[in-house]
């Protein structure tokens, strides 16, 4: 004889123990976590995406959504979906996968370090080339051997009509790529032919506008005026003279007789305004003709 099943609470019935459980449990399945798995096959982090989104702290400490990435919609979508965690977010985003539709139909993994999957019919089957290689970057799995390495070739009598359709559609893929690369060299050659007068007047002016202020230059250094009692002139003579010492060498205490410091605790110049004098300094020591730096330039002309 079995037992009979247990009589369900009426409303009557109800007690408050019983309600508090039947509350409990609601909760519990309402709430209960949606965990997130880092794309790294190795790793076994994860995180909970309910409670991440609404602020509020996990129910463990290692489910924490903190410094965990997404990739985008463009990417390769692997096995255990598009989050990163905090370990291996740098190494992902240097190795950021992009999916690529090549010219045959086919797809591959455009690794953001240079590395490319081989095209596969279906665009499913990159996420598990692009995990390899991301594993062999980690240093998880030892380097896969080169495709052209004659040990590992495919001898001529085991090839089937399938393998070399495929040798076939990689040939196609070349082929294809190689014509986008000529229209792009094509392209960048139209354009400089075209702009070629405009960088030709650039550069002239670029040096025409250089001389002029080597000539300012010669006159400020050759000028018996105190360019360091007056703040306008202290600036002044700071953006296109320099006030540190700008030699080639390892700078000691007696590179200059004044520093750039010195003059701003002269005339109570801020931290900022240093920062902005050596900013301008900086880019007007680099703005020589055919990008020399302004020392060189004054050493040909022949006043170093």
């Amino acid at each position: 004889m079995t037992d009979a099943a247990p009589t369900q609470p009426t409303l009557a019935t109800l007690t408050e123990e019983q309600l508090a459980d039947l509350i409990a449990e609601a909760d519990a399945y309402r709430n209960q976590p949606q965990l997130r798995h880092c794309l790294v096959p190795s790793c076994l982090r994860e995180f909970d995406a309910m409670t991440h989104m609404a602020g509020d702290p996990p129910s463990r400490p290692s489910w924490s959504g903190d410094g965990w990435r997404q990739l985008g919609n463009g990417s390769v979508v692997p096995r255990n979906g598009r989050y990163v965690c905090p370990d291996h977010a740098e190494a992902v985003i240097a190795h950021l996968p992009r999916r690529v539709e090549t010219v045959s139909g086919r797809w591959t993994a455009a690794c953001a370090c240079g590395w490319a999957a081989s095209p596969q019919r279906w665009y499913g089957l990159v996420a598990p080339l692009w995990e390899e290689h991301l594993l062999i970057e980690l240093g998880d799995l030892p380097p896969a051997p080169p495709v052209t390495d004659p040990e590992h070739r495919t001898p001529i009598d085991d090839h089937t009509e399938q393998s070399l359709a495929e040798l076939y559609d990689r040939c196609w893929d070349a082929e294809g790529e190689l014509g986008d690369r000529r229209e792009a060299a094509q392209a960048v050659y139209r354009s400089l032919q075209e702009h070629r007068d405009a960088l030709t007047e650039a550069a002239t002016r670029s040096a025409g506008v250089h001389n002029a202020l080597l000539v300012i230059r010669s006159m400020m250094a050759t000028s018996s005026r105190d360019w360091l009692a007056a703040k306008d002139d202290a600036w002044l003579y700071g953006v296109l003279m320099g006030w540190d010492c700008e030699q080639q060498h390892t700078h000691t205490e007696d590179c200059s007789i004044l520093r750039l410091e010195d003059v701003a605790a002269k005339h109570g110049w801020s931290t900022e305004r240093v920062a902005r004098i050596r900013k301008f300094r900086a880019t007007l020591a680099k703005a020589g003709p055919n990008g020399e730096t302004d020392a060189a330039v004054r050493r040909e002309m022949g006043e170093d």
